[in-house]
Parts: structure tokens; sequence; C-alpha cells
């Protein structure tokens, strides 16, 4: 299969062995510490998450928030990487201690890679659908769907996921993450998938989808680099974290159509790696971020509603009003179908998503 972006087999191994994150860039960043809450002065940690903006809101709407009321310093590195964490963890030399997951690694590797979440920790704010094992604190819902190029299709736009498809009436580049979860669930949906048959996922099924898409397939290997291409208007369509496009400059957003039609749910946590070297301010920040207050800040930065027992709706929280027609909470009418993300499904085929993935792309 010709695609226009292929990643090399060997990176994208590094990348998503275990379910990693895409591979991508860093930017540390500090935090300053002022007194309050539990005084924590002196103590420091490392997070990690995907990077880009949700690192952005990360920073704003928990580790400022936390740092203020703890005094604990913190810096933080990009992307999410299961390779490298398990290679920090094996080789004895721990660096990072809070890392933002894919809940289907963390539960697979819940004991061996992170460890369990303190005994202490209460939990009660936490919507119970979304703890997955007794490691990580979830900590975002994400939604993934159809968006599309407003200046390519204003007068005749797609209205279902299917139209992803369809390169006859809808023609133009398809930019997908080259990462499988998030990526095959809603590529299958477009594909004409029945929602309740969407797993077990059927690998040949989302080769032909790709290998039909032929030159207008682009994978790229980040969702940094997804969002920069919607920035610039060089593509049709795609299949993209909303909470990502909510977040581009007002011009870009302005160009971006959005089908609501089918759209895919899924969700992140928060995990200490195995062996952390600064378990007393990482306990306390899992602490905070198991709390309806800790979570609120991020929605405030980023269009992604908390884990917290009644989602955003009953949350309290003021969100932008320009990230509402970017958040399912206030488009629950236009939802025809959701696809949501199956953790027991991707924690027992982590080898085989791999393996599929990696033929997938690499052919």
């Amino acid at each position: 299969m010709k695609q226009k972006k292929l990643i090399q087999a060997t990176a994208l191994v590094s990348c998503i062995a275990l379910l990693t994150a895409a591979c991508g860039g860093s930017d540390d960043a500090g935090g300053d510490q002022s007194s309050g809450g539990s005084d924590l002065s002196g103590e420091q940690f490392v997070f990690v998450n995907w990077g880009g903006s949700s690192m952005q809101a990360a920073e704003q709407g928990w580790l400022e928030p936390f740092a203020e009321q703890t005094g604990v310093k913190w810096t933080t590195d990009s992307p999410t990487d299961n390779a490298k964490i398990k290679a920090m963890v094996e080789g004895g030399k721990v660096t990072w201690d809070v890392v933002d997951n894919d809940v289907a690694v963390g539960a697979s590797n819940c004991g061996t890679l992170f460890e369990k979440r303190p005994a202490d920790i209460d939990m009660s704010d936490i919507d119970p659908q979304y703890v997955t094992d007794d490691c990580g604190v979830p900590i975002m819902i994400q939604a993934v769907g159809l968006m599309y190029n407003k200046e390519l299709f204003g007068d005749d736009p797609p209205t279902a996921i299917t139209d992803f498809m369809d390169t006859e009436r809808f023609p133009g580049k398809r930019v997908l993450w080259n990462y499988p979860t998030s990526t095959a669930e809603p590529l299958l949906a477009a594909d004409g998938v029945a929602t309740e048959d969407i797993y077990p996922i059927d690998w040949t099924r989302v080769e032909n989808a790709m290998g039909s898409l032929g030159g207008d397939l682009v994978l790229q290997d980040t969702l940094s680099q997804v969002g920069e291409t919607i920035q610039t208007g060089d593509y049709a369509m795609s299949l993209f974290y909303f909470g990502r496009a909510a977040v581009l400059p007002e011009a870009a957003r302005e160009n971006i159509g959005i089908v609501w039609d089918t759209t895919y749910f899924a969700w992140d946590a928060a995990y200490m790696v195995k062996d952390s070297q600064n378990t007393e301010a990482a306990s306390e920040f899992l602490r905070f971020l198991a709390t309806k207050d800790g979570q609120a800040g991020f929605s405030k930065h980023a269009a992604y509603g908390p884990a917290t027992v009644g989602g955003l709706q009953e949350s309290g929280i003021e969100v932008p009003e320009a990230f509402e027609p970017w958040m399912p909470d206030f488009n629950e009418d236009k939802i025809r179908e959701r696809i949501n993300y199956d953790v027991d499904y991707w924690t027992e085929n982590v080898d085989e998503a791999l393996q599929e993935w990696t033929r997938i792309t690499s052919g």
C-alpha cells in the first residue's frame, strides 16, 4: 500500500510498544512554588504527557495550582513513551515520576511499570466507570470524530463519518494519527462497521480501508503534527481529537467543520512510575488529581471534560465559550452513535495491535 507518509517500522515499534504515545518533541517547563495546603516545600517531581497544547493545559490547570497549594517544584517532559518507561524501570534509572498515559497500558502494567495508588487516596470524586486498575487516577475524557476543511466543502459538506471514505464526492488528503488506538476505531466506523461490531478489531478491514484511500491517506507521527496540518489547511478531512483542534488559532478553527454523527470516546489516567525517586510529591499530586477541584483547572485551558462524578455538567467548571462547539457535553443532540474505548480489549491485545499496525503501516 502506497501512502504519502509512512514512518519507519522501527520508529513505530519504539513509539507504540505497549501501546505507547506517538513520537514527538518535548518542551520542558518549570513551575513556581508557594506555600499553602500540604506543605511539601523542597519536594519536586517530573510530570510527563503527550506534549503540545495538552501540556500547556496541564501546566496552567494542574501543575501551577498544585504548586501553589503545596510548595512542590515541578518540571515536565514529553511525549509519554512507554518503551522509555520500561527501560527506566528495568535499568534502575527512573527519572520520570507521574505520567499521563493510555489506560490500557496502565492496566496491563499496574504493579510492574507503575506503582499502586497509595491506599489513602480518596477516589470517591472519580466516576467509577473510568477506574480500570489499582494504579491510575483517571483525568480527562477525550472525543475523536470527523472534521473537514470548510474551504473545500463549504457548499456541500460531509454529514456522516462514512463520508471520510468517499474520495470521489469529497476528494483530498485524509490525515490520521499513526497510532492504533483512537485511529483504528473511528476508521472502522468510517468504513461502515456498526458501532457494536468495532471490537474485536478486524485488522484486515483496517488494512483494506487504508488501502482504499491510496495516495489520499497521510499518516502523521504525532498529534501535534496532525494539528499543524489542520491549521495550515493542507487537508480535506481528518479523524482527530476535537479538544486538540479547539485550541488552534481562531483563523484555523473558523475553517474547520465538525461532524458529530459518530464519535469515539476515550480517557487517560495519571500513573506514578515504578520506583519513582519522588514518591511523596508524586503521591500528593495524584491525590490532588483525584478531586473535582484538582481536575477542574484543565478544562479551563483544554476542551476536555473531567473524569469526575457528574462530568462537566456537575463540576461547576466554567469553560471558555470558544470551547463549547468542540466539547460533546454541549453537542449531545448531534451525536447519533458513540464508540466507547474498550479497555479490556486493548489490555488483552497489545501485542497483536502492535504487530498488525506495524504490518499495515509499513507495507
